[in-house]
């Protein structure tokens, strides 16, 4: 079986520019990526698919296979990820004749991921008759208690009846996802738009501590205060 684990690098970032290019224990997020995923005894293949050559030249020299530039169209601020591993699935299948029975999504911005987690998650994925297994974490809030606003600016309950629940042990239990990894069945990337959760998908729970997932500044500056505790288990 061929699994293909691919790490997804754009040069832009509206939030932090450069994102992928900061440092935790003077290594870019995408060093530390390519590291996880080198240390996952199931990935059959590694690739960093990037439109920033400093990034493609750090990636290949932490381990990874940069075979193919980023084209542009899958480059922007609104490309999808799903887009983009399909484009890496298909250029390997044209330009390599090797076929992925799993692709397995590995974004840099989430560094405190293992090599025994994308383990972990292949194998939730294996073992079901699920399409897809993603890592999931607790919601901060429930789900109940939010609210928006209707065109007057009066504030509405999302939830029905959610402003009766009076405290988070009478609320659902809910999560969201840790962004950490996603292991998808080939055949079904190639059915899906959008995000996961679609179709059949598992979770696998990582503690909120591990799935820090940097977007802001504010995530950076948390993640470089437990770099050196987390990354040490990589």
């Amino acid at each position: 079986m061929n699994i293909l684990g691919v790490i997804l690098a754009r040069k832009g970032s509206k939030g932090i520019p450069k994102k992928n290019h900061l440092k935790l224990n003077g290594k870019n997020l995408v060093e530390i990526a390519v590291r996880s995923a080198k240390k996952s005894k199931l990935l059959t293949k590694i690739i960093l698919s990037t439109d920033d050559s400093k990034l493609k030249k750090d990636g290949i020299k932490s381990g990874a296979l940069a075979p193919f530039a980023r084209p542009k169209k899958l480059s922007h601020d609104k490309a999808s990820s799903i887009d983009a591993l399909k484009h890496s699935v298909l250029w390997l299948r044209e330009n390599e004749k090797w076929n992925a029975d799993i692709v397995v999504l590995l974004p840099p911005t989430t560094p405190f991921k293992t090599g025994k987690l994308i383990d972990d998650v292949i194998k939730l994925l294996l073992k079901s008759k699920a399409n897809a297994a993603m890592t999931i974490t607790d919601s901060p809030y429930p789900l109940e208690w939010t609210v928006s606003s209707d065109s007057r600016s009066y504030l509405k309950s999302v939830i029905k009846n959610g402003h009766k629940i009076k405290s988070r042990q009478q609320a659902f239990k809910t999560y969201i996802p840790a962004g950490m990894v996603y292991a998808i069945k080939t055949d079904f990337l190639f059915k899906i738009k959008g995000v996961l959760p679609q179709g059949k998908t598992k979770g696998f729970y990582v503690h909120p501590s591990n799935a820090t997932n940097i977007d802001t500044y504010k995530d950076y500056l948390y993640a470089k205060i437990n770099a050196k505790k987390l990354l040490k288990k990589n």
